[in-house]
């Protein structure tokens, strides 16, 4: 009777510590929406390790104000949000578009206004003008069959001029060419320009003035000239070394001004004269020569050259050397080069700096032959002529909300197969109408991707098309575990034979496959560490957003059953032929006494291991995971190996097995589900440690993360440019950028895995190789041939994770 008596006392006792710990840990910070943790998770015996040494044992704090075990750990209130304000977001139309038969092109050039019967912009071949008929033909209003090949071409007000190496020629609105006049004798290198009532032809021999019946000789000009512009001022011209403003109703034919080298001018032909120009900076001029550029100001009559202007200098701008230039509408002006493509100095959110258009996101020819963009708008298109056909570059003003909205098209249009994605083979370089959906052997690394995004926009946007897409892409998730049959173990990929449609129906054979009990999938086997943690990094974020109650019970069962698989088997992941998989082992035999734990990813898999009985623990209670934890904590040193795992010796730099990406959803979940203060800071630390070595490349994920993981100094500022020069078009089009002038080495830690720019920031996501987060944010240059698409759910995720905890919110 005493005994149960005593019994009666100790459970009610216990039962209002539980009703106490309850009420205070209710009083957590909400969530942006305002609403608390679901608290929708199993009850457990939450028995403390009776260790008395609580440094990294898990044991709780003494003063007993430890959180609830089944809350979740929120980030406090961002102080710094960034806005979500329209930006200029640029779209690439490349070798995919061009026409067959104009793949060489001269010139691009804007037609007078009567030439109505004309293109805009109007492509000039080798051998003549190119027009559309109104039935869509192409015509070529061609020079004679016999006659040199067309180097240049220009405009006045009612002509257009051509010229090749011994003829200059005129085309009227009508479309007849005709021979204006041979070339003068001496003019080896001929050159054109636009002016108003007549253009303008220069080259050795001097100057000439072009109408629509006469080639005229300007007298005064008695040396080589390289470019002529024409303005309201008068004009400018320029050779080698000096540039002279004359007034052309000036009978002296005396100059305005002149600049020389003596004047700090340039010892280089120049190429192209600019007027009126607000970037880098507000300048009279700028005046571009073949291997420097250089701002002019113009005070009471005189020209200077400004020497200091950091845009100008020769470690920043890209691309050399130059063989013409043209004015933006934005105020700025690009560069373009016979062999390197072109650049363009532009404002992109962190001052004025220089963007590069390359081979073959935005070119299908780094040979630029000219270039033409309407100068009264900065969203009006911009036409390269290249030596491979005519690139189109146009532009408009957007939010990022707006931006991931084309990524939720083209994940619905071309990526979705049963809700996992991945990339897309193309058929046809660039021809996104002839794309195939392909399994992935990380289906499930690029797949958890697409559940955050998904369920974060829910969250913040209550669209129900999101939340519809969060169920598709979460169903796809289990599946991977499901449709193996095992309690133990998750594919990599599945494949639905009845129906099928990607590229490898029949037998699959690059690498482990089976079939599924039902008999009506293939599976993928062989998986690996990195996707166990992949499915951790969602499947707790999704349970406590998103699920219903039986998504959230089939999200339970199946991170009980593969962790706990993992650990009944010495932490590791084994195979449906009950041996190890390749990259499977998360236990101390591998991270402590092998080579590559010791020296590469010991620290990594630590993370890995314990953020994965973090999450397990959460879900379930169950006491196995606790212990298991306990047990790597206490008798491995595993928090020893992840306050360190960014100095591991090996673990330098930046790779699907090795690098930063794994340990970042790890950290995610490690520190979300940490119900252990002591513990929780120590985690923090490591992960700052971590963070600082991924800093330097500027990658979205990291900088989101750091945010939400409350860790040293957030900063979105990285985050949204990093989202803003996302391309649109995630094409995996062959870059090329080791030809640049503005490349610098980066940190110590990434030195052999690319560069940065001279400037401090890495090269533009749209400038580089399509990549994953797997990859190393410095790769310069590579692709693969523009024969795949990815589905960019990691751009989506982290812009979707930033709007819902408010790093980033919408423009008021």
């Amino acid at each position: 009777m005493v005994r149960q008596s005593f019994g009666l006392i100790l459970a009610l006792f216990l039962l209002l510590l539980l009703l106490v710990a309850c009420s205070s840990s209710s009083e957590g910070d909400p969530d942006p929406d305002g609403d608390t943790s679901d608290g929708d998770n199993p009850t457990d015996d939450d028995d403390d390790d009776d260790d008395d040494d609580d440094t990294l044992d898990g044991d709780t704090e003494e003063d007993g104000d430890e959180p609830n075990p089944l809350v979740p750990r929120d980030p406090p209130a961002f102080a710094n949000p960034l806005m979500d304000e329209p930006y200029l977001q640029e779209f690439n139309h490349t070798s995919n578009e061009v026409e067959a038969g104009l793949e060489n092109l001269v010139s691009v050039l804007l037609p007078p206004a009567d030439f109505t019967t004309f293109d805009e912009p109007t492509q000039i071949t080798p051998r003549g003008v190119v027009r559309h008929t109104t039935e869509g033909n192409v015509e070529v209003l061609s020079i004679l069959e016999a006659e040199a090949d067309l180097v240049a071409a220009a405009t006045n007000a009612d002509t257009i001029f051509l010229v090749s190496g011994t003829t200059v020629y005129t085309v009227n609105a009508e479309g007849t060419v005709q021979s204006l006049a041979a070339l003068p004798d001496a003019c080896q290198t001929p050159g054109l320009s636009n002016g108003s009532a007549q253009a303008y032809l220069f080259c050795e021999s001097g100057l000439y003035l072009l109408s629509a019946d006469a080639l005229t000789p300007v007298d005064f000009i008695n040396q080589a000239v390289t470019a002529v512009t024409e303005s309201l001022n008068g004009l400018y011209i320029a050779g080698e070394g000096f540039v002279s403003l004359y007034d052309p109703s000036d009978s002296t034919t005396q100059a305005t001004w002149s600049l020389g080298t003596n004047d700090n001018l340039p010892d280089a032909p120049v190429v192209a004269v600019l007027e009126n120009l607000s970037l880098p900076e507000a300048l009279d001029l700028v005046v571009v020569t073949t291997t420097q550029t250089v701002g002019v100001r113009l005070r009471d009559g005189q020209a200077s050259v400004l020497t200091d202007i950091e845009a100008f200098q020769s470690d920043r701008i890209p691309l050399m050397p130059v063989r013409g230039a043209t004015k933006t509408g934005d105020g700025g002006f690009i560069l373009y080069t016979a062999e390197g493509g072109a650049c363009r100095i532009m404002e992109r959110g962190h001052g004025p700096e220089w963007r590069v258009y390359n081979w073959e996101r935005w070119l299908p020819n780094e040979n630029v032959r000219a270039v033409v963009t309407p100068a009264d708008s900065d969203t009006a298109p911009i036409w390269f002529a290249t030596a491979g056909g005519l690139a189109t570059v146009t532009a408009q003003r957007m939010t990022l909300q707006e931006k991931m909205a084309l990524f939720d098209e083209r994940l619905e249009l071309r990526h979705d197969r049963d809700g996992a994605v991945a990339d897309s083979r193309l058929s046809v370089k660039g021809d996104l109408s002839t794309s195939v959906p392909y399994d992935s052997d990380n289906d499930g690394g690029w797949t958890c991707y697409q559940v955050l995004a998904q369920c974060y926009q829910y969250r913040t946007t209550g669209d129900e098309r999101a939340k519809q897409r969060f169920d598709k892409a979460l169903d796809a998730m289990l599946n991977l575990h499901d449709l193996t049959g095992t309690d133990y173990f998750l594919g990599r990929s599945v494949i639905r034979k009845e129906g099928c449609q990607l590229d490898d129906c029949d037998n699959p054979d690059d690498g482990e496959w089976f079939t599924s009990p039902d008999g009506e999938w293939w599976v993928k086997a062989d998986t690996s560490n990195d996707e166990v943690t992949s499915h951790m990094f969602m499947m707790g974020p999704a349970y406590d957003l998103c699920a219903d109650d039986e998504q959230k019970e089939r999200i339970r069962r199946h991170v009980g059953d593969i962790i706990g698989g993992i650990v009944e088997n010495n932490y590791q992941l084994v195979d449906l032929d009950g041996e190890v998989t390749t990259y499977g082992q998360l236990g101390p035999d591998y991270v402590n006494d092998s080579i590559q734990g010791q020296f590469g990813d010991g620290g990594r898999r630590s993370a890995q291991m314990i953020a994965n009985l973090n999450l397990a623990y959460y879900l379930t209670g169950e006491q196995r995971f606790a212990d298991a934890k306990a047990d790597l904590l206490d008798n491995h040193h595993y928090a020893e190996n992840i306050l360190g795992e960014a100095d591991y010796p090996f673990r330098a730099g930046h790779g699907s097995n090795d690098g930063n990406e794994l340990v970042t959803q790890a950290y995610m979940i490690l520190l979300r589900y940490e119900q252990d203060n002591e513990l929780y800071e120590t985690w923090k630390d490591a992960w700052a440690n971590s963070y600082s070595y991924m800093r330097p490349q500027q990658a979205s994920l990291w900088d989101v993360a750091n945010a939400i993981l409350d860790g040293p100094e957030p900063d979105m500022a990285m985050t949204r440019r990093w989202q803003r020069l996302a391309p649109v078009d995630m094409i995996r089009w062959t870059v090329h950028n080791g030809h640049r002038q503005d490349l610098a080495e980066p940190t110590e830690y990434y030195q052999d895995l690319g560069f940065i720019r001279t400037d401090g920031f890495i090269l533009p996501y749209d400038e580089r190789p399509c990549d994953r987060f797997n990859q190393s944010q410095l790769n310069y240059d590579g692709g693969n041939n523009g024969m795949k698409e990815m589905d960019g759910a990691e751009a989506l995720s982290t812009y979707w994770m930033a709007r819902y905890y408010q790093l980033i919110v919408p423009a008021e």
